[in-house]
């Protein structure tokens, strides 16, 4: 498609190589939401079979971006081909998903510009309320999933947590939680993919579970 020629995946999406999961997300929709068959933007610009073109090729960039392996691999390709620098890819191809698992949101200086970029007033609103929280249930993370437009089968493919203990994370279901080590673990890599603190969301949560426990 001559209108996307000469451009990378990131050009495509109009975002910077070190984006993160949330802002590659909000870029696809941008980009779905302009190109797309109900867009008055470009509705007399494209006919019908250059649309599903540019919306294939927006798809295209989208899905590989947001995989681990398949954006390390594209990156190299980016610098191997000279259109990218070797400093970008030696700090892009370390990090399996696109967040840092073991890192705190607040301590990784590009989660924290992607958390400001992406979270409206009413989002940040939420965050703000929900990490102020000695206790964090799941249904706290659920809102502020749901709020961030996160899917489930998102974080699943980002984290491999199966869809079956994000459920019973988010509804409580202390009787289906993993054992507490691998909990932690999980609730760490689930609010790195939300761009919040995962050390505040870890110990409030298992103070919500104590709490609980404590009422049966």
């Amino acid at each position: 498609m001559k209108y996307f020629d000469g451009l990378n995946y990131y050009e495509i999406l109009k975002i910077p190589e070190k984006s993160s999961f949330l802002e590659i997300k909000q870029a696809y929709k941008d980009a779905v939401s302009i190109y797309g068959e109900d867009s008055l933007v470009t509705y007399s610009l494209f006919s019908t079979d250059e649309r599903g073109k540019i919306l294939k090729i927006i798809e295209e960039a989208f899905f590989t971006l947001i995989d681990g392996k398949k954006r390390a691999a594209y990156d190299r390709m980016l610098v191997d081909s000279g259109q990218s620098d070797t400093t970008f890819i030696s700090d892009q191809s370390q990090s399996e998903p696109v967040f840092h698992p073991g890192k705190a949101a607040n301590d990784d200086p590009l989660a924290a510009d992607a958390t400001k970029t992406n979270q409206t007033d009413e989002e940040k609103q939420l965050s703000d309320e929900i990490l102020s929280k000695s206790s964090v249930s799941g249904n706290d993370l659920k809102k502020l999933r749901e709020a961030l437009g996160v899917e489930i089968h998102e974080i699943h493919s980002l984290t491999r947590i199966s869809v079956s203990v994000l459920n019973a994370i988010e509804e409580n279901r202390l009787e289906s939680l993993p054992p507490d080590v691998y909990l932690r673990n999980f609730l760490k890599l689930f609010a790195e993919v939300l761009q919040i603190d995962p050390m505040k969301i870890v110990d409030g949560y298992f103070k919500h579970i104590s709490m609980v426990k404590n009422t049966d």
